[in-house]
């Protein structure tokens, strides 16, 4: 008997670590597609899946804008971006939320030439809404 209760905790408990990383995963590939969409393709399609509709989304030089002001900024964005790489840092969930942290590299060009290198600490607060995980919070801080 104390055999099948110790089996049945192991498989639980492999059962939640696993459904642990799961849920990990999805985040970071929600982390990588706000990241693609917005510094890559600049794609306003995708970041309205991908983005709460209670979002504030905080740049490194302290603007914050709203869901509709982010998306129309993105796609009337002008600048280019090169060597744009994303390093997920941390993805830790409770529950319905996670927090992700990750580093941005790379370098951006002003339509006028003038081009700043980025170097981005990023903190994302991201909620589950039926299956899908959804942009609630970011805030950029600059690395020196």
């Amino acid at each position: 008997m104390k055999k099948i209760i110790f089996t049945c905790v192991l498989m639980v408990g492999a059962m939640v670590s696993f459904a642990q990383s799961n849920a990990e995963k999805q985040v970071t590939e929600a982390v990588l597609a706000v990241h693609k969409a917005i510094f890559v393709n600049k794609d306003s399609l995708a970041l309205e899946s991908l983005f709460a509709p209670q979002l504030t989304y905080g740049h490194s030089g302290g603007k914050v804008e709203n869901r509709k002001e982010t998306i129309d900024n993105v796609s009337q964005n002008k600048s280019t971006y090169t060597n744009i790489e994303a390093k997920v840092l941390s993805v830790n969930i409770q529950g319905n939320t996670a927090a992700s942290r990750y580093l941005l590299t790379g370098t951006e060009t002003k339509p006028d030439g003038k081009s700043t290198e980025l170097k981005l600490n990023i903190l994302q607060v991201w909620i589950k809404e039926k299956k899908d995980w959804k942009l609630m919070a970011r805030q950029a801080v600059k690395v020196s």
